[in-house]
């Protein structure tokens, strides 16, 4: 007898094909959940770096160069100089006008606004006035003004953008309130910060610190 084969092949080719489409089907949501464990291991690993970088940065390196910081007015007054060499007072982190430098310092409270505070440093004729923020700390100052952590340290510039936000958020969360909850005006106030300024406009009257230490010393 000869066998017919014309009523079994199409049920042959349709179960191949609806298994070979199940075997795909099984293997892309197989893959795409592995390449999501892989990213998620890979994010979580880059915030433990940026928060182990961002937290030696502002608990060791950075206060050993701040003990070492000039005065606010006697650095103003310095840059305020004809053909003075920034370089030598500031840091930079590519070619420009943009300079980051470092004050440390001890000064009065002289007025309270809602985004900063203006404290008064010095006496007489070589008194300054600075701004100090508490409220828009954002940018790079606080990374970049000392010039112990560069991008090359890092690696990724995603990195290294994360570790200012990381160093700017501690400052926003962590020494910023409870200044606010304490200060008042004519008290006396040790400051450590950053900021930056353009060679090109020279010393504003209107750029503000980013505080790095703040306290009320009576």
């Amino acid at each position: 007898m000869v066998k017919n084969d014309k009523g079994i092949q199409p049920k042959k080719r349709k179960a191949l094909k609806y298994g070979l489409i199940g075997l795909v089907a099984v293997f892309l949501i197989y893959h795409s959940f592995y390449v999501v464990s892989l990213d998620s291991h890979k994010n979580d690993g880059d915030e433990e770096d940026v928060a182990q970088l961002a937290d030696v940065y502002f608990l060791q390196s950075l206060p050993e160069i701040l003990a070492n910081a000039p005065q606010p007015c006697t650095l103003l007054a310095t840059l305020s100089q004809k053909d003075q060499d920034w370089a030598s007072y500031g840091k930079q982190t590519n070619i420009g006008n943009r300079y980051y430098f470092l004050i440390r310092g001890e000064g009065s409270v002289q007025e309270i606004k809602d985004s900063y505070v203006r404290v008064v440093f010095g006496e007489g004729e070589q008194a300054c006035s600075l701004r100090i923020a508490t409220v828009y700390i954002f940018g790079n100052e606080i990374r970049d003004a000392s010039g112990k952590l560069a991008l090359a340290d890092v690696g990724e510039l995603t990195k290294f953008n994360a570790i200012s936000e990381r160093l700017n958020k501690r400052v926003r969360e962590e020494i910023i309130p409870e200044f606010l909850e304490k200060v008042q005006v004519g008290q006396k106030v040790q400051l450590a910060g950053a900021f930056a300024l353009n060679r090109r406009l020279g010393v504003m009257d209107d750029f503000e610190v980013m505080p790095v230490q703040l306290q009320i010393v009576d």
